[in-house]
């Protein structure tokens, strides 16, 4: 059985900001390398066959703090969807037509391409599978990727997003534990959104809110518990 721990990149400025980063090189910031650092305890004990990360430098700068001194291998398969006429943009700088042709596109995710993209959701969910398929069939492997890239791979196991909604929230460094059992042909998700390596999960806003209109969820400065985490595995 392999086991992929699936690692969102951590925070940028366009995070920040709400923008579609697509395949936009955009660098991690200071609270970002801080987060990935936080990874590095967590990490360190797992003992991991290998390491991936999608080209992009937001993921393979979070790889290299979260594993100082590891190999990092690199595939282009792990990069996020191409945001097409939002790359750059927050919803509220979208023009009106553009807006539209994204609640189009919600629609149909999976059969159409992103508005101005190449790309469908069954698109990504195809190139990641590839990626897969040339793994070992057993072992434990660490990849660093992508907030829709992850959703993609969950969305295999459970079901499609509905409603005009990523569906599923997911934090900078989030980790996502996946089983693949080559032999039965199926998989199940182990953990999703485990924050516990960051000291203030429990004061973050939400992870993700684009691409569309979605509502903002109150969230509270207070403090969890020690080693706080989200939807992790007991």
């Amino acid at each position: 059985m392999l086991e992929v721990w699936w690692v969102r990149h951590a925070s940028t400025d366009w995070n920040t900001e709400g923008r579609w980063q697509g395949h936009t090189d955009v660098l991690l910031n200071d609270s970002g390398r801080a987060e990935a650092r936080c990874l590095e305890p967590r990490l360190r004990p797992v003992p991991f066959d290998s390491a991936w990360s999608s080209d992009l430098e937001r993921c393979l700068e979070t790889a290299r703090l979260a594993l100082p001194g590891r190999q990092i291998r690199t595939d282009r398969r792990l990069r996020e969807m191409p945001m097409g006429l939002v790359e750059g943009l927050t919803w509220a700088e979208a023009p009106p037509q553009t807006r539209q042709a994204i609640r189009q596109w919600w629609k149909d995710p999976y059969g159409l391409p992103f508005p101005g993209s190449t790309e469908s959701l069954r698109d990504v969910t195809q190139r990641i599978e590839d990626w897969l398929a040339e793994m070992p069939g057993d072992g434990r492997i660490l990849a660093f990727t992508h907030g829709g890239v992850i959703r993609c791979c969950v969305w295999a196991l459970t079901g499609p997003p509905q409603d005009r909604s990523w569906s599923l929230e997911l934090g900078n460094t989030g980790i996502v534990r996946i089983r693949y059992d080559r032999a039965r042909k199926t998989a199940v998700l182990v953990a999703h959104n485990d924050l516990s390596h960051l000291p203030d999960a429990w004061s973050r806003p939400p992870g993700q809110q684009v691409p569309g209109e979605q509502p903002q969820i109150p969230h509270t400065s207070e403090k969890g518990p020690e080693r706080p985490g989200l939807d992790q595995e007991a």
